[in-house]
């Protein structure tokens, strides 16, 4: 395993000797939420740590408002199939991060796609282990290179979001699929890289939380050999003596909840030993090691440059996929001067990132509207509807529609103790918002006060109007004087505040006047309930507004475009509101709302195109029969705008290729693991029980006939044949585990040809097919090897894969547990190409 450009020279580690037993205490927990702690007297340096590869947000936090370089989502960098940009994409986020001055980046996230309803997929990157370890692993190692850390999340089996801190997956009779599938993931990764970092899962496998899992010192260090810092998710330690023993070096965040005095206290009563602590904290202070050339006091800023904005584009732009293109109705024929109908309120307002800790605030955004006029020869060409409010949350107020006191743009805020009509402190704010999370505002008390959002507002248009709150604790809204809407403090969890408003949501429908000022008041009072385990206590009040807007006439004004353009392009899908960390989705369909938009305007348009945006896929089948083309844009990043006008009117050819199935609906035939997601309390408590086994996503038997578009699917601009597929070679590699015998590794070579007029990129898929008489069950088809290239115009050229014969022929032994080949002839596949190759008994072995 590489350390690529990272320090070689353990500097601190060698000092451990000279630290006395409760500094090495202080170095095994957090100092804050994103800082780990340092030795002064010594030198030994605090290290800040950041979310996320998608935008390294520094010390802020996602409900912060500070932009970053918001790169595409890792479903979108999955679809690029492009190791070598995920190396270059990798360089890039470690120079964001020097910019926020962090030393570790808290990503990937290498979870896999068990189930199209998990809230986190467009964090991680595909239903499959191999393309998720290599991609992961270049992005690893390219941010390494630049002497920033990387830090590998979550170990392991955290594919649902729903109760995450609670579940338990229960696979204690299933090894086969942990060690197949889930596990393989990071098998594959560390194969080729040396991450700084391990994050732990917050749930439990087979009845150990994952902070505390035999897996760490028993797979991860004597099997696998990993020396890395082992961490944990933030307020994920769940125990003092057991979590350490099991080889949890670093808890996280701090102040420490489950160390400090606790560990001290357990050292003495000789429950841990100081040799047990010792060897926690060499492997902190080799991760501080290992980042050295980053350290920095600098100040944060976000750097915006021409560089970062050029990877922004392509790795959008390689990761957009074509899903449908009826008639070759894609590319638009621009020098036509066709009449364009642009649709939806993501044409104004990009959906650029999803929700959570991988939320990032883009530096800057630019539209699909503003790109695709400035693609036609006049503006004119291109006319625009809004369309039907996609909103799942009602948005803060916008700051154009408020007046602070002093006549300037914003709200005035006041806080005040309970029992007191008296202001402690008071401010201004361009935000109709307050947020506390662990830091009260000057001269308050933790428990026992309350805060005043005051604004004048004036309104554009007369209407039946939204105003919704979202608050921690008790409420009051008034407008003028006058109570409109009051809730009780809300039962809620720290993760409902941060991931889910929805849970937090107050509305209230209210008539008002255009250019009449209104005085809204929002009072909230501080929560006195304790938040479990050390978690930070938030108290927070949001000011929200809605404009009513009749769903039939944003339709009809859609429709009336569309009957008057030669083609219309629909933006639509979800946004950070709909998929996030903290939940679960409950359906794959789109909101009603957009449904009906979609068909009506399909119903008058000459050529419909539907750009989607998503991490997870979309039950397609109410329109896709309506539509001409469907271009599947993920979360696309700042520069997701430019990306999609590019691929729609040619500029450039689209080379995605879904690392996820998309299934035909939500149902037991097309998903495998629909009745068994997400957990259910089975009478000890939640629990996942992964009862699809292997049959997971395209492995699945019934995918070839459930699948709306398979894993691995994308059109292109350009056409490609395949021909003379072959083994050419044979090599044997000496991995630097101990295991019973060499990584044997064989290169499958193909002729692969651009038969059509434009030059584009081809993703080459290595599958292998197991054995005819294979006593055991294995998927049909796998995913074994992979790469992308570049054609010119007929150009021909004959590529080599290399590919691992223990990747193909392998399976765990559960009874031995071992890993073991199954000998036997197996087939190789490459589009309609064929080739085999018979593998002998490779013995068994343990390592990577």
């Amino acid at each position: 395993m590489s350390t690529n450009g990272l320090g070689s020279e353990m500097v601190h580690r060698d000092q451990l000797h000279l630290l006395s037993l409760e500094e090495k205490i202080s170095l095994l927990s957090g100092i804050s939420f994103t800082s780990t702690a340092g030795v002064k007297r010594l030198g030994i340096p605090s290290l800040k740590v950041s979310d996320s590869i998608n935008g390294v947000r520094g010390s802020q936090s996602h409900l912060d408002d500070t932009g970053t370089a918001c790169f595409p989502s890792s479903t979108c960098l999955a679809s690029t199939w492009n190791t070598s940009l995920m190396r270059e994409f990798g360089e890039e986020v470690a120079f964001q991060a020097k910019a926020k001055s962090v030393q570790v980046v808290l990503g990937p996230n290498i979870n896999l796609h068990r189930d199209p309803r998990a809230g986190r997929n467009f964090e991680a990157f595909s239903e499959d282990p191999l393309l998720t370890g290599h991609l992961a692993a270049a992005i690893i190692n390219g941010i390494q290179s630049q002497g920033v850390g990387a830090c590998v999340k979550h170990f392991v089996a955290n594919e649902s979001e729903t109760v995450r801190r609670r579940y338990n997956v229960d696979e204690s009779g299933n090894n086969r699929t942990m060690r197949e599938v889930y596990l393989r993931a990071f098998q594959y990764l560390l194969r080729q890289a040396n991450p700084v970092a391990i994050m732990t899962a917050y749930n439990a496998l087979d009845g150990h939380f994952c902070s505390q899992t035999p897996l760490v010192n028993n797979l991860l260090r004597k099997d696998w050999k990993y020396d890395g810092c082992i961490m944990s998710d933030w307020y994920g330690t769940k125990s003092t003596t057991e979590a350490l023993n099991a080889g949890l070096d670093l808890e996280m965040p701090g102040p420490s909840v489950f160390r400090g005095a606790k560990l001290l206290d357990a050292i003495n009563r000789n429950e841990i030993s100081e040799e047990t602590v010792d060897v926690a904290v060499r492997n902190v202070l080799t991760m501080i090691d290992r980042t050295r050339d980053s350290h920095s006091d600098k100040e944060e800023e976000s750097v915006i440059c021409d560089r970062t904005s050029a990877m922004a584009l392509r790795t959008a732009s390689e990761g957009i996929v074509l899903l449908k293109n009826d008639q070759n109705t894609l590319p638009l024929k621009m020098a036509n001067k066709p009449k364009i109908a642009l649709i939806g309120s993501a044409a104004i307002k990009p959906s650029t990132t999803g929700g959570g800790s991988a939320c990032a605030k883009p530096q800057y955004v630019h539209t699909p509207l503003q790109h695709f006029r400035d693609a036609c020869e006049t503006p004119e060409q291109v006319s625009f509807a809004y369309g039907v409010n996609p909103h799942h949350v009602i948005p803060l107020m916008p700051i154009e529609m408020m007046q602070a006191r002093n006549g300037l743009p914003g709200v005035n805020v006041d806080y005040y103790l309970d029992a007191s009509d008296t202001p402690v402190h008071s401010e201004q704010s361009e935000q109709p918002i307050v947020v506390m999370l662990g830091r009260l505002k000057p001269n308050l008390t933790q428990k026992g006060f309350y805060y005043v959002i005051e604004t004048n507002v004036t309104v554009k248009a007369s209407g039946l109007h939204k105003l919704a709150v979202q608050a921690t604790g008790e409420f009051t809204l008034s407008v003028d004087g006058v109570e409109i809407l009051s809730k009780p403090a809300p039962v809620m969890t720290v993760e409902d505040f941060l991931f889910e408003p929805k849970k937090l949501e107050s509305v209230v429908e209210f008539e008002m006047e255009a250019q009449r000022s209104y005085r809204v008041t929002l009072r909230t009072h501080s929560r006195d309930i304790e938040p479990a385990h050390g978690e930070i206590s938030p108290h927070s009040a949001k000011l929200c507004f809605e404009e009513e807007r009749n769903d039939r006439l944003a339709i009809a004004e859609a429709v009336t475009i569309a009957a008057r353009s030669d083609v219309s392009v629909i933006v639509a899908g979800r946004t950070y509101e709909h998929e996030s960390e903290g939940f679960d989705l409950q359906t794959l369909k789109l909101p009603e709302s957009q449904v009906r938009m979609i068909k009506a305007v399909t119903s008058v348009s000459e050529k419909t195109i539907l750009v989607l945006h998503c991490g997870n896929p979309i039950d397609v089948s109410e329109f896709v029969e309506d539509v001409d083309a469907v271009v599947a844009a993920h979360f696309p990043g700042q520069e997701g705008a430019q990306a999609i006008c590019d691929i729609v009117t040619g500029k450039t050819n689209p080379s995605g290729r879904l690392a996820t199935t998309w299934p035909l609906r939500l149902d037991e035939a097309s998903v495998p693991s629909f009745g068994n997601f997400p957990a259910k309390d089975v009478g000890n408590g939640p629990t996942i029980r992964y009862r699809e086994g292997l049959q997971m996503g395209y492995r699945s038997p019934k995918t070839k006939s459930s699948a709306r578009w398979p894993f691995g699917h994308g059109l292109s601009y350009s056409s490609f044949e395949y021909d003379n597929l072959e083994v050419i070679s044979h090599e044997s590699i000496k991995t630097s585990m101990s295991d019973h015998s060499p990584l044997t590794t064989v290169t499958i070579a193909v002729d692969v040809k651009n038969i059509s007029d434009v030059a584009g990129y081809e993703v080459i898929q290595v599958y292998s097919n197991p054995p005819a008489d294979c006593v055991i069950w294995r998927p049909h088809s796998e995913l074994i090897s992979f790469t992308k290239v570049w054609l010119e115009p007929k150009e021909k050229r004959r590529i080599g894969l290399s590919v691992s014969q223990r990747d193909v022929s392998g399976y765990w032994d559960s009874l031995d547990g071992c890993w073991r080949s199954l000998n036997g002839t197996y087939k190789f596949t490459i589009g309609t190409c064929a080739t085999s190759l018979r593998i002998n008994d490779m013995g068994t072995w343990n390592g990577l």
